[in-house]
């Protein structure tokens, strides 16, 4: 799924070439993605309105046309791209909104777990998964070790479901949990309680870490929006490769119906012999 360094260099793009545009057309290819929460029909409540803003929040990204508001969560395999309409329709185009300049605002997902929610204005808690939202992970002042602190003393998971909780942190997927917890040494199936004072002071700069300085590098090679950069990463999609620190295999295990990919010399499991059963582990 786009993950927060992903949706803020999407976000970034999409203002600096949508904002001030209008809506001349919309297209809807994959109506199950859709959801209308005002009444009236989808071309008829979007065309002539101009795309005031965009911003990203949570794992949403928010489109603001006065009165209405788009919120996309592109889930497992949504994702942007700004084409032109009259070029070749893409197999996994699920939404379109051709714009005033002649470009097109496409939503992509081959695999139709994303959502679209066209609401009112100021209805955004109304909206699955934008009702709570996490600890910004990247605001300094909110952020604090303290604030980390008192959030993971009242959790009761498992830190890798802990961390991809978007109600406490804003906002991680698979992807970058895994590498928080490389970063961290810690496994992906330790209970967040199990950890002492330093492991979760050592998660919080860890996530400060990782977020930042993936934010950092997909803005430097400006990749197209539609691509998702991640040949950066330590341990996500590296199964049966060298750990880059201490050169043991990178293996794949499952936490809480999400694959984790982790190095078991510097991530050790603790939690006693023989709770981890390697024979469900994908084969080095």
């Amino acid at each position: 799924m786009p993950e927060r360094p992903d949706l803020e260099y999407a976000v970034k793009v999409l203002r600096k070439e949508v904002v001030g545009l209008g809506i001349a057309g919309v297209r809807v290819k994959k109506p199950v993605v859709l959801r209308v929460a005002v009444p009236g029909k989808i071309d008829e409540l979007l065309v002539g309105r101009t795309i005031g803003s965009v911003k990203r929040m949570s794992h949403f990204v928010l489109f603001a046309l006065g009165d209405l508001e788009i919120a996309v969560s592109p889930m497992l395999a949504g994702r942007f791209a700004l084409a032109q309409p009259s070029g070749k329709q893409p197999a996994d185009l699920a939404l379109a909104l051709d714009l005033s300049d002649g470009s097109s605002l496409q939503y992509r997902d081959d695999v139709q777990m994303g959502k679209v929610y066209v609401i009112r204005a100021g209805t955004r808690a109304e909206v699955p998964g934008l009702g709570k939202i996490g600890l910004d992970a990247l605001d300094p002042r909110r952020f604090t070790r303290e604030a980390f602190r008192a959030l993971a003393a009242r959790r009761r998971d498992q830190v890798k479901v802990f961390l991809m909780d978007k109600a406490a942190i804003d906002s991680m997927g698979n992807a970058y949990a895994d590498e928080v917890l490389w970063e961290a040494r810690i496994h992906p199936k330790a209970m967040v309680r199990s950890l002492g004072p330093e492991q979760i002071d050592s998660l919080h700069d860890a996530i400060v870490k990782v977020l930042g300085e993936a934010r950092d590098e997909i803005a430097r090679r400006a990749p197209p929006i539609e691509e998702k950069v991640r040949d950066f990463l330590a341990v996500r999609g590296r199964h049966g490769e060298p750990c880059r620190r201490c050169g043991t295999k990178i293996r794949s295990a499952g936490v809480h119906g999400h694959d984790a990919d982790m190095c078991p010399t510097c991530q050790p499991d603790h939690r006693g012999k023989g709770i981890v059963d390697w024979r469900k582990l994908k084969p080095s």
